[in-house]
């Protein structure tokens, strides 16, 4: 039982390692999967449901929800459902020294579509670029965002943040300086 506990859970971390394409070793990893409240599964539906403070740890990366809910359809596709007052995780990046984080109320993976929404107040910082809006839709296979805020009347009034570092500055060519004595 154990073991197939550990089977049906695993789509788990496989699917929100995607969300940040992961470090790829993280996919050898053991995993470990703790809650408050435990976990119950169906075996022929393929759906498991951990409540109470999840945390799904898998090598580099850490998910953290009060409820997760993880399925995997016949064909192998996996969806998961993480959800909670704040639902966090961070993951190292694949082959690169920079960690992603992310935080939303709800965190919806789908391995078919490529495709992670974080939504409700969600923020995804990677190195220093940061990205917040109401709905953050992040396609796991080209790596491209879709940000959009919060109603027209609402707190966010519609509005999103965006911020960019500045990347490879050393190649960047100096600003041209004035030269000395020139005159006024």
């Amino acid at each position: 039982m154990k073991n197939k506990l550990r089977l049906l859970l695993a789509g788990l971390a496989l699917a929100a390692a995607s969300v940040a394409h992961a470090e790829q070793a993280d996919r050898t990893k053991p995993m470990e999967i703790t809650s408050d409240n435990g976990c119950t599964m169906d075996q022929i539906k393929g759906v498991s449901t951990c409540e109470g403070n999840v945390v799904v740890i898998q090598g580099t990366l850490r998910l953290n929800a009060d409820k997760v809910v993880a399925t995997q359809d016949k064909q192998g596709q996996q969806t998961l459902v993480a959800t909670g007052r704040i639902v966090t995780f961070r993951q190292k990046m694949d082959g690169k020294n920079e960690w992603v984080e992310g935080q939303s109320s709800r965190l919806d993976y789908s391995s078919a579509a490529n495709l992670a929404v974080l939504t409700g107040n969600a923020r995804v910082k990677r190195e220093g670029d940061l990205v917040v809006g109401n709905v953050i839709t992040y396609n796991t296979q080209n790596e491209t965002y879709q940000v959009t805020g919060g109603t027209a009347t609402g707190p966010n009034k519609g509005r999103v943040t965006v911020i960019l570092q500045p990347k490879n500055t050393a190649s960047q060519p100096a600003a041209a300086k004035p030269a000395s004595g020139a005159s006024k």
